[in-house]
């Protein structure tokens, strides 16, 4: 990598599944705001810097949103947990550029954790240090303040690789995108099951069309399932496992 070896820093599989986020963490001490990205579907795949965030940041947790989006939670700037941040970064994923968002009231540095919730919030919990170690804050993207939401009717509880697949859905004309998203397991600032795969579909009536993913695009398991509409505005996610 360019800034080296970013320890305590994270990284993120982008939706495309062709493209690494490495995200802040320290080189020799001194945490950076720098961000880099890894780009594999170039004939020589080589790091290059993107966007900076607006804060030097390691300890902290990144989060795969169902917009695509990416949000870095808590973390500090010194030590262990000295210098802690409170404000969360969104990365724009088409953009490749950093905002500031809204604050968390405690500390969390490291071993906290932040996940995706099904509901699209992100709960952020924790940290091994100081009185509000186990406490824990939920946090309303933006996107759930722009309308109303695409509604998931039915959709199936399991579907096979390759496979055809229907999701009911009263607002079929007016979804973008459909992703699953990997449900998380995060430990020491990096989420390593983390995968946002978008899966091609087609309108039909009251319905959805959605082609299922490939072995490659998604590993077996349990994913959930996001309807999303140009605003970027998710469903409620249905649970799907996919095999």
């Amino acid at each position: 990598m360019k800034f080296g070896p970013r320890n305590n820093g994270s990284a993120v599989l982008l939706p495309g599944l062709d493209r690494v986020l490495a995200i802040g963490g320290e080189n020799g001490g001194l945490a950076t705001a720098t961000t880099e990205i890894l780009d594999l579907g170039a004939g020589a795949p080589s790091w290059r810097y993107s966007a900076s965030m607006a804060f030097p940041r390691k300890n902290f947790n990144a989060v795969l949103l169902p917009d695509g989006n990416v949000l870095a939670v808590g973390g500090n700037q010194q030590g262990t947990y000295d210098a802690p941040l409170t404000a969360a970064e969104m990365f724009d994923a088409a953009t490749e550029t950093w905002t500031t968002m809204a604050s968390h009231v405690a500390p969390r540095a490291y071993h906290s954790t932040a996940v995706l919730l099904p509901d699209g919030r992100v709960l952020s919990a924790g940290q091994t240090f100081g009185t509000q170690q186990t406490t824990a804050e939920i946090y309303s993207p933006p996107y759930l303040f722009r309308g109303a939401r695409p509604v998931i009717g039915t959709a199936p509880s399991n579907v096979s690789y390759l496979d055809t697949f229907s999701v009911e859905t009263p607002d079929a004309d007016r979804v973008s995108r459909v992703a699953l998203i990997r449900p998380d397991s995060v430990t020491h600032g990096v989420n390593f099951d983390q995968r946002y795969v978008l899966l091609p579909f087609i309108p039909a009536g009251g319905a959805l069309s959605i082609d299922a993913p490939t072995a490659t695009e998604a590993p077996p398991g349990w994913y959930m399932l996001f309807l999303v509409d140009s605003d970027g505005v998710p469903s409620v996610a249905s649970w799907i496992h996919v095999s």
